[in-house]
């Protein structure tokens, strides 16, 4: 019998250890091999990869582009960057050919559209967003075809996107971008986006030093000046509705995407049944709010290791229907349709680059970039260094006070920022009023991946109760019919987990 087992993004684990642990261990022991695998099937195509990024660059066929070492390529929890080495006679540079992992989303749609998002955003941000520096897009592929940047075309070509571009314009249909569609000899095992490779010439990640310099107010301050710039040059052009851009095949980009977040594609990637179409938009607040806890009670109704007995699972669907009760607290009258602001919402540390002062260099990863009600905006959750749901004020420390202090820190940056621009919002009096009010745990509830348990419990129960002594049978009995049948299975659900995953062990 194997001790232990190897998890992909994990430690490996004992059986004991994997018992206890918050997410489905088996499906993350299945994504090993599925890593290797493509990893194999990326590693076998390198001359493909070279080719198209010959083809990309408009590269002659006598230059050299040399494919990193598998051990030397980039993973992340959706993508992975494979490091390219160009040389010609005219260029010579480093770029990163990204490319998401199929294993990582719930099926080939969910690709498509993460890739169509990503490719939206950078091409949205490129137009709207100059003042933000973003890693420059040579090219990309989507599950019809591959696109390249106009400048690569022929001046005939050019010519006439020109032209298209003024008659799309005069009857006011949606704009042509930079890109246009290329052929390509060949193709690869999945889609990708070839981007330029951002190294320690522009700056390191925030992570790298953070822990060196997070307690200096000097590189504090301009670090928040940076992120509150950012935040305010994306809240500058109102959105209609909540949702992501989409880039589409006639080479435009719209906002007919539903809203994308990680959480989203971690969660039906693990099995929840999706609660908005791919191609899903809200003009009402409401409405949104509902189907993203939807999500959350689809994915605890299908998660065989959501529960181990009883209490267990009766607190959880407490915790669902109390979201649902609590909402119409943090939803404020006045934003509800709209309109929205886009908000980017997985930035953190390895996500920002900086220079040695702790100004922002270049801002990475912004696939999950979507139109929110301006409720949802508030200052990162990190700037303690801590995990969402450890900010609490306890026997064990006062983590909850010392956020805030930073919190309170990083939002006369903001306001600061915010005074020389005028926003269709007032942002820091929402942002402020959303931490008064404690709705700012609220919406981390709807973004978080199993935050929502302890952010309610935390965080949004006591402004109501005391005490919760009780609160977990009677709201448990709200959450859907025939709760006590629900109880049973998800035990038994917790029963057959626990044997295969024992299994795993011995074979």
């Amino acid at each position: 019998m194997a001790s232990t087992i190897p998890l992909l993004d994990h430690e490996s684990v004992t059986f004991e250890e994997a018992k206890n642990l918050d997410f489905n261990v088996i499906h993350r022991h299945n994504q090993v091999a599925l890593a290797k695998q493509l990893y194999h099937d990326l590693w076998s195509h390198r001359e493909s990869i070279a080719t198209i990024t010959k083809k990309q660059l408009g590269l002659d066929a006598g230059a050299e582009c040399s494919v990193a070492l598998p051990q030397d390529w980039i993973r992340g929890k959706f993508n992975v960057c494979i490091p390219i080495e160009v040389k010609s006679r005219r260029l010579g540079r480093r770029v990163l050919m990204r490319c998401p992992m199929p294993f990582a989303l719930r099926d080939s749609a969910s690709l498509d559209e993460k890739l169509r998002g990503e490719v939206g955003a950078y091409l949205w941000m490129q137009e709207h967003c100059p003042d933000i520096r973003i890693p420059q897009l040579y090219g990309f592929s989507t599950s019809n075809g591959h696109f390249t940047h106009e400048a690569r075309l022929p001046w005939y070509m050019r010519l006439r996107r020109f032209v298209l571009r003024l008659f799309r314009s005069l009857f006011q249909h949606p704009a042509l971008s930079s890109y246009a569609p290329m052929t390509s000899p060949t193709t690869l095992p999945t889609q990708y986006m070839l981007l330029d490779y951002i190294g320690q010439d522009v700056g390191q990640m925030l992570s790298s030093t953070w822990n060196i310099h997070r307690h200096d107010p000097s590189h504090r301050n301009r670090l928040f000046h940076g992120l509150a710039r950012i935040m305010i040059s994306l809240a500058r052009i109102p959105q209609p509705r909540i949702g992501s851009f989409r880039f589409h095949d006639d080479c435009t980009v719209t906002l007919t995407n539903r809203p994308s977040f990680a959480a989203t594609a971690l969660l039906e990637n693990w099995g929840a049944e999706p609660s908005m179409d791919h191609e899903e938009t809200y003009c009402s607040t409401e409405s949104y709010v509902a189907d993203m806890i939807t999500l959350h009670d689809n994915y605890f109704y299908s998660n065989e290791s959501a529960a181990d007995d009883e209490h267990d699972c009766r607190a959880q669907m407490a915790i669902r229907t109390m979201l649902r009760t609590l909402s119409h607290n943090y939803i404020k009258r006045e934003y509800r349709n709209g309109p929205f602001l886009l908000q980017l919402t997985d930035l953190h540390q390895s996500n920002v680059f900086v220079d040695d002062d702790w100004n922002i260099t270049c801002l990475l990863d912004l696939e999950w970039l979507c139109a929110l009600p301006p409720e949802a905006l508030s200052a990162p959750y990190w700037f303690t260094g801590r995990s969402i749901d450890g900010i609490v004020d306890n026997h064990e420390g006062q983590n909850l006070t010392e956020y805030d202090c930073i919190r309170k820190e990083f939002m006369r940056a903001f306001s600061e920022e915010e005074s020389r621009f005028k926003l269709v919002w007032p942002l820091s009096r929402i942002m402020e009023e959303m931490w008064q009010s404690r709705g700012t745990w609220f919406w981390h509830s709807l973004e978080s991946v199993n935050g929502a348990y302890y952010l309610v419990y935390d965080h949004l129960v006591p402004q109501f109760s005391e005490t919760i002594s009780g609160l977990d049978k009677s709201f448990a009995l709200l959450w859907r019919r025939k709760s006590q049948h629900i109880v049973e299975k998800k035990i038994s659900d917790f029963n057959g987990y626990t044997q295969k995953l024992g299994r795993l062990y011995t074979e």
